[in-house]
């Protein structure tokens, strides 16, 4: 989940830094990461996912030296920006997100925001889809400026670079600190990268004067916040209830419950392949009775193969779930309302809402957006009917 407003190293103790580099993968990455593991000094690598589709080799090596490999949009842009002219966010995370999913230590997705700029409104676009929320942590700023592409745009000297970067830190004394292994936005100023030189200069200068090095996931806030289970819930359209445990003893799961009610919680885990699973309220996994059509069962305290269900994605907060047997989760049309695996087709499946338990509002579709969708439905049809 992100949160509305940056997270920063101003809690870290005196003399102690993190190390943050943006927009590479490129040519100086590895070398840069080389150099900082022979140093013991583990940092974090954000990347640009147009960038990363080119060096997967690079991430993959990155990784190997324990470094962290984190999230900076896929080309990125000005996020409030972008998000006012209609820009997909939570396609630039997403899309990332693919590229550096297999070169990450642990689960987590750190993410950093181009610019550092923010918003509240990014932060609720973002976490209202489930692919671009869950399992991420951001964004991640700093306390002393990334001023070395700046510099080298200017014409400034390694000299001047290195000495400006000891003065901003000596004046902040502690926090993350930002260096580009790579330059996203100009190219013109790439061949004058020096990040390599300045890095090799800057870190045994400030290890001389007593300063220490943490890893991004060390900083405290970071650390607590990494730790917290993120749960939601999911809606039935069709119906207006919540996927539920029938019962606080129950395994049996229903498509009754009501918004707040913890039985109604769910966590989830990215199981690879674009397959998840999910865990109900009792700690045990969905499981889709061995792929019969006769329901969801929360019973099974392993994730094996009917335990993993096909997230699809709609706009925005809207999914589908396919279960091992290629049938959709769909909601059985009795009282009992129980949630099934017997929709063949996926128009027949049922598109379910995603609410993060901490959202404090779901986000609403417009009048136009509605209508839009009805011609899309319309279309749909009628090239159905053509086709028979």
């Amino acid at each position: 989940m992100y949160s509305k407003t940056n997270y920063n190293g101003s809690e870290l103790p005196p003399k102690t830094l993190c190390l943050t580099y943006d927009d590479g993968p490129g040519p100086y990455t590895y070398e840069i990461a080389k150099f900082l593991h022979e140093h013991n000094i583990r940092a974090t690598f954000f990347v640009v996912g147009k960038y990363a589709y080119h060096h997967p080799d690079t991430l993959q090596k990155v990784k190997e030296l324990g470094h962290i490999i984190g999230n900076h949009t896929y080309s990125h842009p000005d996020m409030p920006y972008y998000q006012s002219v209609d820009g997909e966010l939570q396609y630039q995370i997403i899309r990332t997100d693919l590229l550096i999913k297999k070169h990450l230590n642990g689960d987590k997705v750190y993410f950093r925001a181009p610019y550092g700029k923010w918003s509240a409104e990014v932060a609720e676009e973002l976490n209202s889809n489930i692919l671009s929320s869950i399992n991420h942590l951001g964004p991640i700023h700093w306390d002393i400026a990334g001023i070395d592409c700046y510099y080298w745009e200017n014409g400034f000297s390694l000299d001047d670079t290195v000495a400006r970067y000891i003065e901003d830190i000596r004046s902040k004394d502690h926090g993350i600190v930002v260096m580009h292994d790579e330059i996203a936005d100009m190219d013109i100023v790439k061949p004058k990268n020096k990040t390599l030189e300045l890095t090799k200069r800057l870190i045994p200068l400030l290890l001389e004067q007593g300063y220490k090095f943490v890893g991004l996931d060390e900083i405290e806030p970071l650390k607590k916040e990494s730790k917290e289970v993120e749960t939601f819930c999911l809606g039935g359209i069709s119906n207006g209830n919540f996927i539920s445990l029938a019962g606080k003893d129950s395994q049996a799961i229903t498509v009754k419950g009501k918004r707040g009610n913890p039985l109604c919680e769910i966590t989830m885990v990215d199981v690879g392949h674009g397959k998840i699973a999910l865990r109900a309220a009792n700690g045990l996994y969905f499981n889709s009775i061995n792929g019969s059509t006769d329901g969801v069962l929360a019973n099974s305290s392993e994730i094996k193969t009917f335990e993993k269900f096909d997230l699809v994605q709609l706009r925005d907060n809207q999914v589908i779930f396919r279960a091992a047997n290629g049938n959709y989760l769909n909601i059985e049309k009795k009282r009992e309302a129980r949630l099934m695996t017997s929709a063949e087709f996926m128009r027949q499946a049922e598109v379910f809402i995603y609410i993060p338990k901490h959202m404090d509002k779901i986000k609403s579709i417009s009048i136009r957006r509605r209508l839009f969708l009805l011609k899309k439905r319309i279309l749909f049809i009628k090239s159905k009917i053509l086709q028979a």
